[in-house]
């Protein structure tokens, strides 16, 4: 008997397969399984920003190099796993950059440019960004949920 795991990752690659086809009309299930592509992507995005801020803050702050390195290593997990589901819906290197420094300046925009105002930005993105990079099935399940409820 196959695993529900694998057969829910035959289906969402199926449902990828038909939303790049153009020959095909967007079917309910494709249009939840775009939507969840896009989040997640957009996820990754964020919490790539996210990281890629706080590594710079504990830097400035002299923090130890342990430290900026975890956070270095959590900002390229996210950075990796949102390149990949780009390219999954076939998304542009250039509309995948653009989409980085736009989340970029979100966040700078939140701490106002200032380092020092970066706890604005743990008390948004900690807990989402952790539990994305070390539990991507349960942020994919919160996506599944959404699209159900939209796309019925």
């Amino acid at each position: 008997m196959m695993n529900l795991d694998i057969r829910k990752i035959l289906k969402i690659i199926t449902l990828i397969l038909l939303i790049n086809n153009p020959a095909f009309a967007q079917t309910k299930e494709e249009k939840r399984a775009k939507y969840v592509l896009l989040n997640m992507q957009q996820d990754y995005i964020t919490c790539y920003a996210f990281y890629k801020i706080g590594a710079e803050y504990v830097r400035k702050t002299k923090g130890e190099p342990s430290i900026i390195e975890g956070i270095e290593k959590s900002s390229d997990t996210s950075l990796k796993l949102a390149h990949e589901t780009g390219e999954i819906i076939g998304m542009t290197s250039d509309k995948m950059s653009s989409k980085v420094k736009t989340e970029i300046q979100i966040q700078l925009d939140i701490i106002d440019n200032n380092f020092n105002n970066a706890s604005a930005l743990l008390e948004k993105y900690a807990q989402t960004c952790k539990n994305l990079i070390e539990n991507k099935k349960e942020r994919i399940s919160f996506w599944e949920n959404k699209a159900s409820n939209k796309f019925k």
